[in-house]
């Protein structure tokens, strides 16, 4: 089982780093094989709209030879992809939506007489922020990737509006704890396993991972400091 996190921020450390990381953390105790991908490690080119109704030209891998092809490709080799992004007016970061125009390539091969790509993966969201929009962010993303043909298990969106202290919120953080654990019991169910695909409320789960997430990140001092009010906000 291999599901992979594509961060949305510029922010390494920031919030929604720390909440996507501990997704992947709860994943990787269900058996998956994790891997996380910043956005912006390289240019993702914006879409230039090949799709075109009357002759099918869009397809996979897309036209493009950039970073963007590396990630469309680490996604259709996954089983289970979380998007974590910032919440910048209302919405995804502009390098999370162009990542999802170029995704078009992937739902449309059924122009091809093929699935749409994206069609059986299991996908989940996080979204974070220090202003309202969470639920439109998560909203436009779940509904985009379900209809490329993904499949959304339930408690599929986490969100914060804590920014750099998203970590320090016990329920922002188990929510995220909780994507990462349904994104890879979907993954499994749908392997001939047998799970449970019910809410997890465990305060020890919760405390190992964010230890282990701030042991990574190196973040606990600075991260305190932000919590009183004395850190820059970065989501």
């Amino acid at each position: 089982m291999r599901i992979i996190g594509l961060l949305g921020s510029p922010h390494r450390n920031g919030g929604t780093a720390q909440l996507l990381m501990s997704a992947l953390k709860a994943g990787e105790r269900e058996g998956a094989n994790t891997s996380l991908y910043s956005l912006y490690d390289g240019e993702i080119k914006p879409c230039i709209g090949c799709i075109r109704n009357e002759e099918p030209t869009c397809k996979y891998p897309c036209i493009f030879e950039d970073y963007g092809k590396v990630l469309l490709e680490r996604i259709y080799e996954a089983d289970g992809i979380i998007f974590g992004t910032p919440i910048y007016w209302f919405a995804p970061s502009g390098v999370m939506k162009n990542l999802i125009d170029r995704m078009t390539c992937m739902e449309n091969m059924v122009a091809f007489g093929e699935p749409s790509y994206l069609e059986g993966k299991v996908v989940g969201v996080i979204a974070v922020g220090a202003d309202t929009g969470a639920i439109m962010t998560g909203g436009y993303l779940v509904t985009t990737l379900n209809s490329m043909g993904a499949i959304i298990p339930p408690w599929a969106i986490a969100y914060s509006y804590k920014s750099k202290a998203s970590l320090w919120e016990d329920k922002d953080l188990m929510n995220a704890i909780n994507v990462g654990l349904l994104v890879a019991r979907m993954v499994a169910l749908l392997k001939g396993n047998k799970v449970r695909l019910g809410y997890v409320e465990d305060k020890a789960l919760l405390e190992e991972i964010r230890k282990e997430v701030l042991r990574e990140l190196n973040i606990e001092v600075e991260a305190k400091r932000h919590v009183r009010g004395l850190g820059w906000l970065r989501y």
